[in-house]
């Protein structure tokens, strides 16, 4: 099939009105030159609209506004907006630096078993002093699509999903291609992985997005319940939908993911909430599904280690965004 653009970028906007200026600024300064920019506008309450009716009528913007849908089901009617090659969330609130795509484009039409390309994130405060880097866990060059997809199943989260530009040709569900609407903080992650099970990825070696991550957009932390809830959902699904995939998800496989599932509860239990006996109850569903978790050993004892030294509880930082 024929597309108008090189890539569509998907910018889903609920009440963004004090960033979303700089993110659509960051997607028209691309050095490349094919670039659309799709804004949803989400049943924003704020002055979102206005902002965005500043840079229209633009030749490379569809603008369209709609009764809040949520962001699973606004990217999903994104896609079929989007007249690209290639496909990219760019939330209302991060900024793309402006040879990102340009770098991201030459990797995905010089490697064709390569989906999706993604970089680590800068998190920058509203100063736009650097915080951290997160999301460099492979480094630089190809990831083979068992090792992404077993990274992701098992251990969580690893991707800074704004930095991704992707492949459309794993998408098979014409009427949910981004996936299910029903999961508010999870899409990004299913997707990821079912897209591993079709290809390689590539993993740059350098931040080429600028996440936000001030007061308000630290990080799941007050959607955590939502995310438990979600990550659990997925891990299940997912385990019947590829129990004879590319890879397959196995019995142990499940056990594992499952076992590292408890330990980020028990730890945002402890940590986060000071729940003891939910920390608890989660701890021992993490030995259940593994006894040889290594790392729930080693979290008990890094804990024992802090209760000798009469010192508070470590703080955690959650792995996703």
């Amino acid at each position: 099939m024929s597309w108008n653009y090189t890539v569509s970028l998907l910018m889903p906007v609920y009440n963004g009105e004090n960033h979303v200026a700089d993110a659509i600024e960051s997607v028209l300064a691309q050095t490349l030159e094919s670039v659309e920019l799709i804004i949803i506008n989400d049943g924003s309450s704020d002055g979102s609209e206005a902002v965005v009716d500043r840079y229209l009528p633009h030749d490379d913007i569809t603008y369209v506004s709609q009764d809040n849908q949520g962001f699973t089901e606004t990217v999903n009617r994104a896609i079929g907006l989007a007249d690209g090659e290639y496909l990219g969330i760019h939330p209302q609130d991060d900024r793309s630096v402006p040879d990102r795509l340009e770098k991201q484009v030459d990797i995905l039409d010089r490697m064709p078993a390569v989906g999706f390309v993604y970089s680590p994130a800068r998190f920058v405060d509203l100063q736009g002093d650097e915080l951290m880097i997160w999301g460099d866990w492979h480094g630089e060059g190809r990831v083979p699509k068992k090792e992404l997809f077993y990274q992701l199943y098992v251990n969580g989260m690893s991707i800074a999903s704004p930095s991704v530009i992707f492949r459309r040709d794993h998408i098979t569900d014409v009427d949910q291609p981004w996936g299910d609407p029903e999961l508010a903080v999870a899409s990004d992650w299913e997707h990821w992985m079912i897209a591993a099970q079709q290809y390689d990825a590539y993993e740059m070696g350098e931040p080429l997005v600028e996440m936000l991550r001030d007061a308000e957009h630290s990080h799941l932390a007050g959607r955590m319940e939502t995310v438990l809830d979600e990550e659990r959902t997925v891990l299940r699904r997912l385990r019947t939908r590829f129990a004879n995939g590319d890879p397959p998800v196995t019995n142990e496989t499940f056990s594992r993911a499952m076992s590292n599932y408890y330990l980020r509860e028990f730890r945002y239990r402890l940590y986060e909430q000071r729940a003891y006996g939910k920390g608890i109850r989660a701890t021992l569903q993490s030995f259940r599904y593994n006894p040889h978790n290594t790392d729930l050993y080693d979290e008990y004892g890094a804990i024992l280690s802090e209760l000798v030294w009469n010192r508070a509880l470590p703080s955690i930082s959650h792995r996703r965004r």
